[in-house]
């Protein structure tokens, strides 16, 4: 019986022939499996809207609950005006997102789904990230993107603190895994300090341990709201606001802005922006806000109550400041990567996010725009030495906080009354010098612990300027830094800002 073989052509005809169906087949392929997803998604997605529908509906009837919107949950459940309602639907839910109501109907909404809706958390111990509406981000292939927090996103140990934003209304459209443009999609940007617990070694400037070069801060991160600290430790004080104890909060990765049309932005004077009604933003390489008395630095920082549920804004605190420093000195930080000091913004047009070429550079024009955030020269700016950390905490425009001295007003333009019903709005100091403070007023806040530190200038508030302010300028060369803090009489300036904090509340 005669049989014939194939011939090596011909095998490599078939092979040909096979490649050619697998190339035409497997993106058809691909295309029916994500057209399904995507349908099915969508019916998901409606039977979960109208699930919200139905259950608010049952709320408000029984409760009188009819909010304008709602933010949903790692668990596919909703927060709407800080109270948290479970959905019963079947079918995919989703993770992430916000949703925006009128009289109960879905009118507009923004959802994002996760793997098994399981959220990631690093090894570090840090505290997940609460994003009370945020959204969080990643950076991918040179830019910000739309991040899965079913995946990593952050890693304290390899200095990416979380990042998250609030979003335009350009930005909302945007899914996850989109990029972002900053100028177009993103309003503000925030970054996450989790709870934690720290030990200054309390011998810098004795024995030879130079204070011009001190070493790292011991830090651990604390489980939950925990408020036992190992033995030698101490809670940091910025993750108290008030009555509440907080597993984190968010700061301002830059300084504040206002709207690039705005007059204020365009010309900035004292007549043009010492109001309370700018609009605030938080972005690179931007200018940033200036000319504004405290009490409406203060008031800025509060509109984003108006654009995020579930936190409370306001202008950064001296503990919320020292939070930052002490976790940048630590092995999470800047420290621990470089084993340097944070570089100072010495950009003389105070543009946000820049770097100088050392971390005592002198004022320059030139490295506002050669040395910008997202570049290797611009991340020595960072408190993380990467993008991922916080920028002009050393230089850029003096950055004021709500430290004051003994309830004085001075020329910050609050009332004297302010004081006894905002007081966790504040830091008040009893007293007019760094020896004489004590832990129970300055412990956690860059004063006492740390005056001095890499040669930073330290000034205490006094009666005739009772206003603290940290970081210095552009010029300060080596006496800027996260460690310098100084005093103000609460007047605009052309030359100090502020940063915002966020506190979680539900």
């Amino acid at each position: 019986m005669n049989r014939k073989a194939f011939t090596l052509i011909e095998l490599l005809a078939v092979i040909v022939i096979l490649a050619i169906i697998a190339l035409i087949a497997v993106p058809i392929i691909i295309n029916i499996i994500r057209d399904t997803k995507e349908k099915s998604r969508e019916i998901s997605k409606e039977l979960y809207l109208n699930a919200v529908e139905q259950t608010i509906l049952k709320e408000n009837i029984e409760g009188s609950l009819n909010p304008s919107s709602c933010r949903v949950t790692i668990d596919g459940n909703i927060v709407c005006d800080d109270k948290e309602i479970k959905i019963e639907v079947n079918g995919e839910r989703p993770c992430t997102g916000d949703i925006k109501l009128n009289k109960g109907m879905v009118v507009d909404s923004r959802l994002g789904y996760c793997k098994n809706n399981k959220e990631y958390k690093d090894n570090s111990g840090a505290n997940t990230p609460k994003l009370s509406g945020l959204t969080p981000v990643l950076y991918k292939d040179n830019s910000w993107v739309i991040a899965d927090i079913s995946e990593e996103w952050y890693d304290y140990e390899k200095y990416n603190w979380a990042n998250a934003v609030i979003l335009t209304d350009s930005g909302k459209k945007k899914q996850e895994g989109d990029k972002l443009n900053l100028e177009k999609d993103v309003k503000a940007m925030f970054v996450w300090i989790p709870r934690y617990e720290y030990k200054i070694d309390g011998q810098y400037g004795k024995n030879g341990i130079s204070q011009t070069q001190p070493g790292e801060i011991e830090v651990n991160f604390i489980s939950g709201k925990g408020t036992s600290a190992t033995e030698g430790y101490t809670v940091h004080p910025a993750f108290t606001f008030g009555e509440d104890e907080l597993t984190g909060i968010w700061v301002g990765k830059f300084e504040t802005s206002t709207d690039k049309t705005s007059t204020c932005y365009k010309t900035p004077t004292a007549l043009n922006c010492n109001n309370a009604d700018q609009d605030p933003y938080i972005l690179p390489n931007v200018s940033p806000l200036r000319y504004q008395q405290i009490v409406n630095q203060f008031a800025t920082a509060k509109k984003f109550d108006d654009y995020i549920k579930g936190v409370d804004s306001h202008m950064m605190k001296n503990r919320e400041w020292g939070a930052v420093a002490y976790l940048s000195q630590s092995k999470y930080g800047k420290y621990g990567k470089d084993q340097e000091e944070v570089y100072i913004n010495n950009c003389s047009d105070y543009i946000t996010g820049i770097a100088g070429d050392t971390a005592s550079a002198s004022s320059s024009e030139t490295t506002c725009t050669t040395n910008t955030y997202e570049t290797e020269k611009g991340q020595k700016a960072s408190t993380t030495g990467t993008i991922y950390g916080i920028y002009d905490m050393s230089g850029g425009a003096w950055d004021r906080v709500m430290g004051n001295y003994n309830n004085t007003v001075a020329s910050s333009g609050f009332d004297a009354t302010w004081f006894k019903d905002n007081t966790k709005y504040y830091d008040r100091y009893s007293v007019t010098s760094t020896s004489s403070c004590t832990d129970t007023e300055c412990k956690g806040h860059a004063l006492n612990e740390t005056a001095g530190w890499y040669g930073d200038k330290a000034s205490f508030v006094s009666s005739g300027y009772p206003w603290f302010g940290y970081g210095g300028l552009p010029d300060y060369d080596t006496i800027a830094g996260l460690f310098q803090f100084s005093t103000h009489n609460g007047l605009w300036s052309v030359n100090v800002s502020f940063r915002v904090v966020l506190t979680p509340t539900s």
